[in-house]
């Protein structure tokens, strides 16, 4: 009867174990999982970018390492790495501090996907005057992958531009 009674046991504090451990795993994953406010908060602050031209947003909105990778519209190859963003924005008359541009940069046609700890945005960009006629303005697609960073903060960690 011992016997028994110890295997009972014995198996008893085994499913308690593998629960706790499943707990803390969906815990874990429920941290890690983007949610729809995070991916919008980090699009409305690359808006922002393009708003007031600030390069010291830069560090808020994309993830700080090499793991980066960013396609622009405007000049060829792929840049991999944080490091080369400030000097690519600066290219384009970015400046710390922020200056007020000659041009808006706006998206349409927004969609945004979440995968668990990733989330894609893909969205049209448009470029140039928003009071004349979408036609004669610089436009695209754009593809936009976030994931969070070691802090727990979503970033993007890649970005596509092209041109239409």
């Amino acid at each position: 009867m011992n016997f028994k009674f110890i295997n009972i046991i014995a198996f008893l504090v085994l499913v308690l174990a593998c629960n706790t451990q499943k707990s803390e795993t969906d815990t874990q994953n429920e941290k890690a999982t983007l949610s729809q406010n995070e991916t919008e908060h980090v699009i409305n602050k690359w808006l922002e970018l393009w708003k007031t031209y600030d390069l010291n947003l830069l560090d808020d909105i994309f993830i700080q390492t090499e793991d980066l990778t960013y396609f622009s519209s405007e000049k060829e190859g792929l840049m991999i790495g944080y490091k080369h963003l400030k000097p690519h924005h600066s290219g384009f008359g970015f400046v710390e501090g922020g200056k007020q541009p000659k041009k808006s940069l706006w998206l349409e046609d927004i969609t945004t996907k979440i995968y668990g700890e990733t989330a894609m945005v893909a969205a049209v960009w448009y470029f140039g005057d928003r009071n004349t006629v979408k036609d004669s303005v610089s436009k695209g697609p754009v593809t936009f992958i976030l994931r969070n960073d070691k802090q727990g903060n979503a970033k993007i960690i890649h970005t596509h531009f092209a041109n239409y």
